[in-house]
């Protein structure tokens, strides 16, 4: 049985009937991109024609005038390629090509109808940035995005390519289900709520434990899948709002030599090189290799930035039925003029106007480092037509260090800048999974079981002066600076040698999970998920000197999972669905200016539940989504003592309902709409005394909406207007509702040119964000908040060789 592992499985389909097509056609189609010309002999011959862009992509046909048959113009277009092509049982089938073909192109009869399509890859501008697969759904591995049950969206590599951004920030500002709390150069990762609930790690590749996109490079990333709600069967322990899946870049079928040189904002230039295709004439080998170099000042006064990435990836399909895939990366990350988080001295004073927001505010001696090293590896192998084999790991080490202040309100007109603190943080994370499918049929249901386990062991090591204390606070507090002027915001820092510190463990979690799940199909219109996930959850925080457990937590727990989908029509399908899920508890940590009263108290983990309805569509080029949730979890939250201190808590319950919509792809031949809302009633229902009782939980924004569009002019073919609208509702710094975070919109706009230049494929690309400037506050959940970023200019330009 042949699987989407092997070069077939990506080979175009020219999908026909069986009926004879052999009547000659006047032909007029110019020297033009492959695929243009394959729709231009479907639309002109008639016949029914559905080719994928990943197979024609970069190749050129030659002109055809005059009249013949349409398996003749076919093999003209095709020759000189290395695709090939062969019918059986009335279906023509290209691909690269193996070897002899089974029957010469110029006896292969084409069936004609009045239906042209030429499809492009799902996820391109083309196809109007909609995918249709989703790669990994945990154990229930790749299925379409409309048959999932559960909210999903999926942002391309296309996407981010003509955004022209170099980290999450900006897509997350623009995806309705996601709320944006702290900006990626802060901690070189970004901070973000889902359905209301802080989301602290991340997948790649479909494996746990990563920091919340720690490590993470764009330019390598090919898809992010973000799945809304509760994920408990799927990942075990995790976030309650939901999780983000960065998928790395693959090896291609076709050759791929993409060069990009471009600005990401301020003067921060840039350089990527993309390179990708078969080694081998039979197409077992493959390669991927990306390259990428940033430098500059950013946007904000006093900050820069400083990126280099190395990744390479390669596949070897073993056999039609085993595959084998191997990647590795390592980056380094740079921000100088780290960002500082502002807090407020107590609860009596309002959150005042936005300051600058082209100021850096804080010392802009700070800065931010992390260098990252990323292996991975899968394997999967079709064992026979009953059983598939799913293996994955992954290895990443992060190497960060820090030097930071941070910033007090005092009144509604001044702030202090509190001392400099320096920190050194390792991070080393291992994870796997292996799942053994199994398909088969009993009483007319068909069947595919998965059993597995997936987990990660992650260990963190914090930089020790000699003698195992933590390097001292440096600089000094500067007290009663003004609001109106960022200038002034400078502690002075002595120069510190990082190396001098000892890496010593601090603190180690482990998360196992062993689940069974069950894929039934009834008939064309009726399905149901079964899953149940027994997860095993164990933290602990370490003796730096000793090594000796100070504090440890574990917890086992079994969370089942059901879902009944029926679909009315093909393109509709709606769902119930029902999920547990086991939340790791926090562990309470001291840090910078803010002090806990229970530093190093390890919170418990506890349980969360979630019902979700939901209905998907797709019309036309478009898919549109609407879900129904309720999530029921523990409160946690934090308590400002007024004395600067606070105190973490976790109990009692709260409750978010909502709705959640969702549209992408193309609404028009010319016109791309991406978007959606979030509406909620978040609320806590219990605490520890009372507190908080009947107020929206903190940093919580109920309402977004967000919409992107882009727009082909129809009188100048190649450019494209794109733009968009982002508006977020307000939230609340402190647990009874009393410093709110007001609402906000921003809004971009920009141009895209798809041109030839010097023969080659070239797109230029230029974008401007908060086009207006807009100086807004955003809610860092529970203590404190950032600025939002001011307008900024990127610009790319890319060849296609």
């Amino acid at each position: 049985m042949k699987k989407r592992m092997i070069p077939l499985a990506f080979s175009a389909i020219l999908a026909l009937s069986a009926q004879s097509y052999a009547k000659s056609v006047e032909l007029d189609i110019a020297s033009q991109p492959l695929s243009s010309a394959l729709s231009k002999l479907a639309e002109q011959s008639g016949m029914s024609l559905l080719v994928s862009q990943d197979v024609v992509a970069g190749k050129t046909a030659p002109a055809l005038k005059g009249a013949m048959e349409p398996s003749a113009a076919l093999a003209k277009l095709l020759a000189g390629t290395d695709l090939e092509a062969s019918t059986k049982d009335g279906t023509i089938t290209v691909r690269k090509a193996e070897g002899t073909s089974e029957q010469s192109l110029e006896k292969i009869t084409l069936a004609g109808t009045q239906e042209a399509i030429v499809k492009p890859k799902e996820g391109s501008a083309e196809a109007g940035y909609k995918v249709d697969t989703v790669k990994n759904v945990g154990p229930w591995g790749e299925k379409k995005l409309l048959d999932t049950p559960y909210s999903m969206s999926v942002v391309s590599s296309d996407l981010m390519e003509n955004l022209s951004i170099n980290n999450t920030d900006q897509l997350f500002r623009m995806t309705p289900t996601i709320q944006l709390l702290q900006p990626y150069d802060m901690n070189g990762l970004t901070r973000v709520m889902m359905r209301g609930f802080l989301i602290q790690t991340s997948m790649i590749d479909g494996l746990l434990g990563n920091s919340a996109g720690q490590g993470i490079f764009l330019e390598n990333v090919d898809r992010i899948e973000a799945l809304t709600g509760l994920t408990g069967f799927m990942y075990g322990v995790g976030n309650i709002g939901g999780t983000l899946n960065y998928v790395t870049k693959r090896p291609t079928v076709s050759p791929v030599y993409n060069i990009t040189l471009g600005n990401y904002g301020g003067d921060q230039y840039f350089a990527h090189a993309d390179l990708s295709g078969p080694i081998d004439k039979e197409g077992k080998f493959g390669y991927r290799l990306n390259v990428m170099k940033q430098d500059g000042n950013t946007a904000i006064d006093n900050q820069s930035v400083d990126r280099w990435l190395t990744s390479g990836a390669f596949d070897w399909h073993i056999t039609n039925h085993l595959y084998l895939g191997i990647d590795a990366m390592y980056g380094h990350y740079r921000v100088n003029g780290r960002p500082g988080q502002w807090g407020i001295a107590n609860t009596s004073i309002p959150l005042p106007s936005t300051p600058d927001n082209s100021g850096l505010w804080a010392s802009p001696d700070t800065f931010n480092e992390n260098d990252t090293t990323r292996f991975g590896a899968k394997l999967l192998y079709d064992i026979n037509d009953i059983f598939t084999f799913r293996l994955g790991y992954g290895y990443q080490k992060d190497e960060r260090k820090t030097i930071f202040s941070s910033l007090t309100i005092t009144s509604p007109t001044e702030y202090r800048l509190n001392k400099a603190f320096v920190r050194a943080n390792d991070t080393k994370t291992d994870s796997a999974y292996g799942y053994l499918d199994s398909r088969f049929n009993t009483f007319g249901i068909k069947h595919k079981v998965t059993l597995g386990m997936n987990g990660y062991i992650s260990d963190g090591y914090g930089g020790y002066e000699s003698g195992g204390s933590l390097p001292a606070t440096i600089g000094s507090v500067i007290n009663n600076l003004s609001l109106s002027d960022s200038s002034t915001a400078n502690v002075f820092l002595p120069s510190y040698d990082f190396d001098s510190l000892h890496m010593l463990k601090t603190d180690s979690t482990t998360n196992k999970n062993i689940l069974i799940g069950d894929d039934l199909t009834f008939n064309d219109q009726w399905s149901m998920l079964l899953g149940m996930n027994h997860s095993k959850y164990i933290t602990k925080s370490l003796n730096p000197l000793t090594g000796a457990t100070t504090s440890y937590y574990g917890k086992s727990k079994s969370t089942p999972s059901f879902s009944l989908l029926y679909k009315p029509l093909p393109y509709i399908t709606t769902y119930a669905t029902y999920i547990e899920s086991l939340q790791p508890g926090s562990i309470v940590k001291s840090a910078g200016s803010t002090v806990y009263t229970n530093d190093g108290e390890v919170f418990a983990p506890v349980s969360s539940e979630q019902y979700e309805v939901g209905i998907k569509a797709e019309l036309g080029e478009a898919l549109f989504t609407t879900s129904l949730f309720q999530i029921d979890k523990a409160n946690a939250y934090t308590q400002d003592n007024g004395d600067g201190t606070y105190t973490m808590f976790q109990n009692g319950k709260q409750t978010h309902k909502g709705v959640e919509a969702t549209l992408s792809g193309k609404v028009t031949d010319n016109l791309t709409l991406l978007g959606g809302l979030t509406l909620m009633d978040a609320e806590v229902k219990k605490s520890t005394n009372n507190v908080g009782v009947g107020k929206i939980p903190q940093g919580v924004a109920e309402e977004m909406a967000k919409l992107y569009a882009e727009y082909n002019l129809p009188i100048l073919r190649g450019l494209t207007l794109t733009g968009g609208v982002y508006y977020t509702g307000k939230s609340y710094l402190d647990v009874n509702n009393i410093q709110e975070v007001p609402s906000y919109t921003t809004a971009d706009a920009g141009l895209r040119y798809s041109t030839k230049f010097y023969g080659h494929d070239a797109i230029f690309r230029a974008n401007v964000t908060n086009i207006t400037d807009k100086a807004y506050w955003t809610s860092n959940y529970t203590i404190g908040a950032m600025i939002g970023a001011p307008r900024d200019i990127e610009f790319s330009a890319t060849m296609k060789f």
